[in-house]
């Protein structure tokens, strides 16, 4: 079995000597350390770090991801229990997407470094990717996933042995983080538009196509005999597959709700000046495809020649569904920025296919640039209102948090308190919800620490204050949901002993009920958004 030769994107460019590869390096490291900078600023415990760092939980093991349980125990050398080592991890992580923004660059022959940096900058730059990158815990592996998903494209041979090499580095992407495989699959359909591009013929481009095909499903053969069996967790759970026929529509409204969920990411404004750029993006796969088969059709049956066509002309919309990849087939998938880190692949891909056209016909690469620097400000100027808005977050849960247990700690010796329940949920910082109102993927990314509802964040979160009172919102069973529900309605008829800007204190019998209170900014937000913002969000 050999797999097909890669071709240069132009017989007559070079690829980027040894000096321009380490160029390309430190540029590529620099800009991504300007989008993790102001994540790293806001120093907060990400949702699952919250009992990692407090208790050296791993859980990743039961989620299908050994490989990442594996790297974070060789790191840190030990044998019981994890502790935090960031950033390390985070600086890790993008120093591995620069990595691998510079295989980009020598597989596809993007010979100035400068060009080259912007063009694969959205790799981990995309606003998808910040909470990937917020993860103290996760980072690394999440991007060393990236880089095996892409390896058996950029880094290995095309000799059979090289084939199944690749066929070990998906394996590997998936027990990494298992999202990353949907990047391989932008992959193939870039090399399948470069190949139309330059007029290969039909027989070599297909059969590589299905060479990559085959090693995809070999990789995730293996993965679900020798891993997935074994998966238990939260990734369990919530990846239950559409079993029969009946069951079909599913994966319409999963398209749907895919389709929605990127819109309600973005307000109006931010479509308007993007929206554009990016349908210009998916007109080259329509334009190459098309042309390509009006150029073949003579050396091919008509029926051929209309297939081809249609192809082209679904190429972007094929690759729009590979963003979400397997998740379209589940019974209820579960749309959170952290698996969408398949979109900086397609807009890679897009700026590739678009400079590689461009120089194909003749035309300046400066249009490419101009498209791969407008994306760049704007991935620039959402990570840094992010980083803002999460370590005003953190700043203002921290606030209440200390507040809370001072508070309760007094109850306990005044009042014999011996347990708290808490009511209601603290919302977001004001500064907070002035950003989330502006970029609603900040609805997404930062979820409040201190909430009823919330009965594992939260609990973490305030594992790191409260001592000697104990929790009731972490027991779930009905006897005590019942008894909660009891207390609180209790409480409602009973005055407050003490009151503060984030919550107020009630006390039935030996239990505290917190009453959490809202940043009164929500309001005042929510009446003078102006009536041209979308104003909606898939949280």
């Amino acid at each position: 079995m050999t797999v097909p030769r890669q071709h240069h994107l132009d017989d007559d460019t070079q690829s980027l000597p040894e000096r321009g590869e380490s160029k390309l390096f430190v540029i590529l490291l620099a800009l991504y350390i300007m989008i993790l900078y102001p994540i790293l600023r806001a120093n907060r415990y990400y949702n699952d770090d919250l009992k990692r760092a407090l208790i050296g939980h791993t859980g990743w093991d039961s989620n299908g991801r050994p490989l990442t349980t594996l790297l974070m125990r060789l790191l840190q050398c030990y044998d019981s229990a994890l502790v935090d080592i960031s950033p390390l991890t985070q600086i890790g992580a993008v120093a591995v997407l620069a990595w691998v923004g510079v295989l980009i660059a020598r597989r596809y022959v993007l010979r100035s470094p400068w060009l080259a940096a912007l063009l694969v900058f959205p790799l981990g730059a995309q606003p998808f990717y910040l909470e990937n990158l917020s993860y103290k815990f996760d980072a690394l592996s999440m991007s060393i996933a990236i880089w095996l998903a892409l390896l058996p494209l950029l880094g290995i041979g095309r000799s059979r042995r090289g084939w199944w090499l690749g066929v070990l580095a998906l394996f590997g992407s998936l027990g990494f983080y298992q999202p990353a495989i949907n990047l391989y699959l932008i992959f193939i359909l870039l090399d399948v538009a470069l190949a139309q591009l330059r007029d290969d013929p039909l027989r070599p481009w297909l059969k590589a196509l299905f060479l990559r095909v085959l090693q995809i499903g070999v990789a995730v053969l293996a993965y679900q005999l020798i891993i997935g069996i074994h998966i238990h967790g939260w990734v369990g759970r919530e990846s239950q597959k559409i079993h029969s026929l009946s069951q079909l529509p599913l994966v319409a409204n999963n398209i749907a709700g895919f389709y929605r969920f990127i819109e309600n990411c973005f307000d109006r404004q931010w479509w308007n000046y993007f929206l554009p750029l990016l349908l210009v993006l998916a007109a080259f796969p329509i334009v190459i495809g098309v042309g390509y088969a009006l150029r073949q059709r003579q050396r091919h049956a008509p029926w051929i020649t209309a297939a081809l066509m249609i192809c082209g002309a679904l190429l972007p919309l094929l690759a729009l569904l590979c963003l979400a990849g397997p998740m379209l087939v589940l019974l209820t998938p579960e749309f959170e920025p952290r698996v969408m880190m398949s979109v900086g692949a397609l807009l890679v891909a897009g700026l590739i296919l678009m400079q590689a056209a461009l120089a194909q016909w003749r035309r300046s690469p400066h249009w490419t640039l101009a498209a791969a620097c407008m994306l760049a400000l704007g991935f620039c100027v959402l990570a840094s209102a992010y980083g803002n808005a999460l370590g005003e977050q953190k700043a203002y849960e921290d606030r209440i948090a200390a507040s809370l247990a001072d508070d309760l700690l007094d109850l306990k010796v005044s009042h014999g308190v011996r347990s708290f329940l808490l009511d209601g949920n603290i919302g977001l910082a004001p500064i907070t919800q002035h950003v989330a109102a502006e970029f609603p993927m900040v609805n997404l990314l930062i979820s409040p620490y201190i909430d009823s509802a919330d009965r594992f964040h939260t609990v973490d979160f305030l594992m790191y204050y409260v001592d000697g009172v104990d929790n009731l919102g972490w027991r779930t069973d009905p006897a005590s949901v019942q008894e909660q529900a009891g207390i609180l309605a209790s409480a409602r008829n009973t005055s407050a002993i003490r009151t503060t800007s984030g919550y107020s204190l009630r006390v039935i019998n030996d239990v505290a009920v917190v009453t959490l209170h809202s940043a009164p900014a929500q309001a005042y937000a929510a009446a003078n958004r102006p009536a041209h913002r979308s104003g909606s969000s898939a949280r």
